[in-house]
Order: C-alpha cells, then sequence, then structure tokens
C-alpha cells in the first residue's frame, strides 16, 4: 500500500488486533472443535482427509480476513460490516460441518451449504476490499486480479465435490484448498499487496494458534470429564495438557516474538512474500494442533476407562506433533534467515 493510501485509510503500523478481529476469531474456537469431530468420526485416514479438507476451506477464509485488516482499518466502514458478515457465514459453516459429508442416502444439504457459504464469503470479502482500496488504485487491481483468478475454480471445485460425494468429494474438496493456495501466491508475485503492520501480523497469527491449542484442552477436558475421577484420568489428563503446554512453549517461547521482528525489518514486495509463506505454514501449525488434540482425545478415553489406545489416537498425535515442529521449524528458518540477509546485507 502507498503511502497516501495507507494514510488515507488511517492505518498505522503499529495497530494491533481491535475487538471486532478478536471477536471474528472466536467463532473459529467452534469451528476447529467441529473439525476436531470430523476427523475423530470413523478414525480413519478418510476421516482425517475430510477434516483437513474443510479445515482449508476454513483456513482460507481467517487468513484472508487477517490479511484485510492489515491493510485496513477493521472497525471502520465497509471493513466493519464485511467481517460481521463473515462472523455469521463462518458459524453457518461451522454448523454445516457435521455435515458436510453425508452417506449414501443422507441429503447432501449440509455439503451444498458449507460449499455455496464458502463462495458467497469469497465474494463478499472482494466486494469489501474493492470498496475499502477505492483510494488505492494498484491494491484494487490486485483485489480482482487475485480473487478473480481463485473464486471462479474453488467454487466449482466446491460444489462439484458436495454435489457428488464419496472419496470424489474428499479429492476435489481438497484440491479447492490446494487451489486457493496456488493463485493466491501466484497472482501476488510481484502485486500490490502490503504488510503495513509486521506486529499486527504477528498477533493475529497467534491468536489463531491460541485458538488451536484453546480446541485441544477443550478436547483433554471432555474427554476426561467423560471418565470417573480416578488417578489414571488425573494423571493421564495432566501428560496430555503438558503437550499443549509444549507446543504453545516452542510457539510463542522461540518462534513467534523473533519472526515478528525478523518480518518487520523488510520492506517492500519482500515483506509480504515472506509474510504470505509465513500464514501457510500456520496452516500446518494449527493442522498440526488439531490432530495432536485429535490423538490425545482418543488416549485419554481408552486409558481412562481400562483400555489400550489405538493407532489411531497415536498416530494422529505422533504426526499432527511431526507436523506442528515441521511448520514451526521451517517458519523460524525462513525468518531468521532472511533478518540475517538484510542485517548484513
Amino acid at each position: 500500500m502507498s503511502e497516501a493510501a495507507s494514510t488515507a485509510t488511517g492505518f498505522a503500523s503499529s495497530n494491533r488486533a481491535t475487538p471486532l478481529e478478536l471477536f471474528f476469531d472466536l467463532v473459529y474456537v467452534f469451528a476447529f472443535t467441529q473439525v476436531t469431530h470430523l476427523m475423530a468420526d470413523g478414525e480413519s485416514v478418510r476421516s482425517v482427509l475430510s477434516g483437513l479438507a474443510v479445515l482449508g476451506v476454513l483456513w482460507w477464509s481467517w487468513a484472508s480476513h487477517a490479511w484485510l485488516a492489515n491493510q485496513q482499518i477493521a472497525d471502520r466502514g465497509a471493513v466493519r460490516v464485511g467481517i460481521l458478515v463473515a462472523i455469521a457465514i463462518v458459524l453457518v459453516l461451522s454448523i454445516a460441518i457435521p455435515k458436510t459429508y453425508p452417506h449414501t442416502l443422507e441429503s447432501r444439504s449440509g455439503a451444498l451449504l458449507f460449499a455455496i457459504g464458502f463462495v458467497l464469503l469469497s465474494l463478499a470479502y472482494t466486494a469489501v476490499n474493492v470498496v475499502a482500496a477505492r483510494r488505492d488504485s494498484p491494491l484494487r487491481r490486485q483485489v480482482i486480479r487475485t480473487m478473480g483468478a481463485t473464486v471462479g475454480p474453488v467454487a466449482a471445485a466446491l460444489i462439484v465435490g458436495a454435489l457428488v460425494g464419496g472419496i470424489p468429494q474428499i479429492v476435489l474438496w481438497l484440491a479447492a484448498v490446494a487451489l486457493e493456495g496456488i493463485t493466491v501466491f501466484a497472482t501476488s508475485q510481484g502485486g500490490a499487496w502490503q504488510l503495513p503492520s509486521a506486529a499486527h501480523y504477528a498477533e493475529r497469527h497467534g491468536l489463531v494458534v491460541i485458538l488451536a491449542l484453546g480446541e485441544s484442552i477443550i478436547s483433554i477436558g471432555l474427554a476426561a470429564s467423560g471418565l470417573d475421577l480416578t488417578p489414571s484420568t488425573v494423571l493421564v489428563s495432566l501428560a496430555a495438557v503438558s503437550v499443549s503446554l509444549g507446543m504453545w512453549w516452542i510457539y510463542f517461547g522461540r518462534v513467534s516474538s523473533s519472526a515478528e521482528g525478523h518480518i518487520d525489518t523488510l520492506v517492500g514486495n519482500r515483506r509480504t512474500a515472506i509474510a504470505t509463506i509465513g500464514t501457510y505454514l500456520h496452516f500446518g501449525i494449527v493442522a498440526g494442533i488439531l490432530l495432536v488434540s485429535l490423538g490425545l482425545g482418543g488416549v485419554i478415553e481408552r486409558l481412562g476407562s481400562g483400555e489400550p489406545p489405538g493407532s489411531f489416537s497415536w498416530i494422529s498425535a505422533a504426526g499432527g506433533a511431526a507436523l506442528f515442529l515441521a511448520a514451526t521449524t521451517v517458519y523460524a528458518r525462513i525468518t531468521r534467515t532472511t533478518y540475517r540477509k538484510k542485517k548484513y546485507s
């Protein structure tokens, strides 16, 4: 965004998340819980892939609005209206999650509601961006370019998938998630997207990690609360919570603040590109936390009731932890590398 445009929107580089943005993020607590339950249904590779497809769709809805609020003031004018509308739509999407993969003879209304709801959310986001960027012609053209290349293919994949069901639906929905990531990245190279505030970026991404960690606490608590209050139940629950605390420590104690400082040293398209990669990596961070949550919930339920946990729970927990560690490591490395290049160039 140009200096004139930044002045026009009133955006200050030191801006932090507004109460409206925090309110927007809260709906994702419910969404993440729904995704975890969806992945637990059937305890199979298919159920996990189904949940990751839904999570990917939700992730793009969150990321797009997080970037919007970094470039525009979130609690004013069209952006405020757009975020309020987005809260309502995301709630509807979350309600539909348990019905997104119906059985053969069941209605496909839940899947269609989720698909069409996301398309409407994308169109509303595009309209808000265009209106908010009316004084910044390059940014307005960038919005039209990116969303014009994205909405059509993603909408087709989601709606067709919702209509056909079964394995093809999972494949098409995963393809929709990948398509959005590819088109956004490809159309943004050297474009007009900007990141006025590294502090706001870091705070919003940290908040969504907190939401995912909060969901893991909820899963642990719900699993334990359904069992008899025995010493083994308490000990297993404490062990599970220690895993969540460890993920919190890794992200907030070793990655988040240093990454913010490193991104803040960058300027222009380089800053935007690294931040974009960071957003993509945060999908892996959040997905990893939810998979750990899925696994820990299953372990607690089985151990607390005197049964050995199945392989699904252990694989989910271990796979989620591996994904979380891989994504946080890459995020820390790319920001540290860019920081060093900037410092010593």
